[in-house]
């Protein structure tokens, strides 16, 4: 903190680039000022000037910070100069990325991916990864983002269970049935209510799953009803392991972005990914995921799972 307020000669403007209070800045910069027994800054009324003492001290860390961040690109240029590290979400890598790496890597034989898949966000301070792909609405502080895709959310079933007792022919049959929410997503089932006119509807009982990749499982599996995106549910929808009980989708307000390090944007590897990926989603999203299936009861299929 210290080394940003210098370089910034204001506490505010060195809180914005930390991402944290400008209060907390100035309790850390006089903790250091107290175990050094120095004063490192004079406090003017809207910035802060290095005292004689502070700017030495300055001139220190900062070529000191120089040399980290040397050292830190010197080990990652040290990695297999062909290989990327990307953290994915558990969910999305399954169901929708991996299916399509064959084309990635058709495109780009030069370049080895190396996949996390994961529940964690990678944390880019720490962790050696170039890119990750992250689910919500943005913007990550010091991070760039693409945004990828619009979602739909609307029900899925396994066919069983919709053609069973009771069956599943309009929306006000959900009131018979369990519903599978994931905790991550608590709004998504009220928001797709509001969407299908149906907002007082409630389930018999709801049970939640901490990852959209149990709650897919568990709607293949036939405990229950589940609200998912298109993304998620594409090959499961096309192989007939689930199926549409209803045409009503709900936009999400989250989605899944591209994320990674500002200076690493145009390193080859990474660009090339990028590249790759947006253009990718941009494709699924103009083409369309596979047909919905439907219950040969249910009413005619219109396609209105995909989102302009």
């Amino acid at each position: 903190m210290f080394e940003a307020a210098a370089r910034r000669g204001s506490f505010r403007d060195a809180a914005d680039e930390l991402c944290v209070t400008p209060s907390a800045v100035s309790r850390q910069v006089r903790a250091l000022e107290d175990a050094v027994g120095r004063k490192l800054f004079r406090r003017l009324t809207r910035a802060v000037v290095l005292t004689p003492a502070g700017a030495r001290y300055h001139a220190d860390v900062a070529d000191a910070l120089a040399r980290i961040r040397r050292a830190t690109a010197a080990l990652r240029a040290g990695r297999a100069a062909r290989s990327l590290r990307l953290s994915v979400l558990s969910s999305f890598a399954s169901n929708w990325l991996v299916p399509r790496m064959p084309r990635f890597e058709a495109e780009h034989p030069g370049v080895d991916v190396e996949m996390e898949a994961t529940t964690v966000y990678a944390d880019f301070d720490r962790d050696d990864v170039d890119l990750a792909i992250r689910f919500g609405t943005g913007p990550w502080p010091g991070l760039h983002a693409d945004r990828l895709m619009d979602l739909a959310f609307f029900p899925v079933a396994n066919p069983a269970l919709v053609r069973g007792d009771p069956p599943l022919r309009r929306p006000r049959d959900l009131a018979r049935h369990t519903w599978l929410e994931e905790v991550h997503v608590p709004d998504a089932w009220r928001g797709w209510l509001v969407a299908a006119g149906i907002p007082d509807v409630r389930p018999v009982r709801t049970l939640r799953y901490d990852s959209a990749q149990l709650l897919t499982d568990a709607a293949v599996a036939g405990q229950g009803v589940a609200l998912l995106t298109d993304v998620l549910v594409e090959r499961a929808l096309a192989d007939g392991r689930l199926v549409r009980p209803f045409e009503v989708a709900a936009r999400s307000k989250l989605t899944y972005h591209l994320v990674g390090r500002p200076d690493d944007v145009d390193e080859p590897r990474v660009r090339a990914f990028r590249t790759w990926l947006v253009r990718e989603a941009a494709a699924w999203a103009r083409d369309g995921a596979a047909p919905p299936a439907r219950v040969r009861s249910a009413q005619p299929s219109v396609r209105k799972n995909r989102l302009s």
